[in-house]
């Protein structure tokens, strides 16, 4: 089972006084034979644009409570509907793609949370360790872009930075 993250910075939209330069742009899960979000090589379209930083953060922090809580829903904050459901057993992580309401006052990143889970997408397995791998991987070459983009005191920077080490 495969997993790979891909995300693309959009230069065209990096503005001055943005607190974070290079937050939006492609980013784009894979799961084997499946994906979640958006990932072109050859255009910048604004329409499919996300926030990169956000999803990063989020599966971070995931990874992190899966070590407390078995299960961990991410929001798609883009979307009304949709969460990353993530189930771990320590040795592996279920992932899957499901629709349910969002309630109110829901956090981005949940583990106490009772959702009515209306349809499942897609669901995958992959290897705790391999999930790992490429979070980090990816996050630190994000991080570096960032870096280059920012100043190294940005708070954003310094938070992810963090994120990753716990989980290194």
């Amino acid at each position: 089972m495969m997993i790979e993250i891909k995300f693309k910075i959009f230069n065209s939209y990096i503005e001055d006084d943005d607190d974070l330069k290079g937050e939006y742009g492609y980013f784009q899960l894979y799961v084997d034979d499946k994906t979640y979000g958006e990932y072109r090589d050859d255009i910048e379209l604004d329409i499919l644009s996300m926030n990169i930083y956000d999803w990063f953060s989020n599966f971070v922090q995931a990874f992190i409570l899966l070590k407390n809580n078995s299960i961990v829903y991410i929001s798609d904050v883009e979307t009304s509907e949709v969460w990353i459901k993530m189930i771990t057993d320590e040795e592996n992580i279920q992932i899957s793609e499901v629709y349910a309401d969002k309630p109110e006052g829901s956090y981005s990143v949940e583990t106490d949370i009772n959702l009515d889970e209306k349809n499942k997408i897609w669901e995958k397995t992959v290897k705790v360790q391999d999930f790992q791998k490429e979070l980090v991987l990816k996050g630190e070459q994000y991080l570096s872009e960032l870096k280059k983009l920012n100043s190294r005191t940005n708070e954003y920077i310094q938070k992810l930075e963090t994120q990753l080490k716990e989980i290194k």
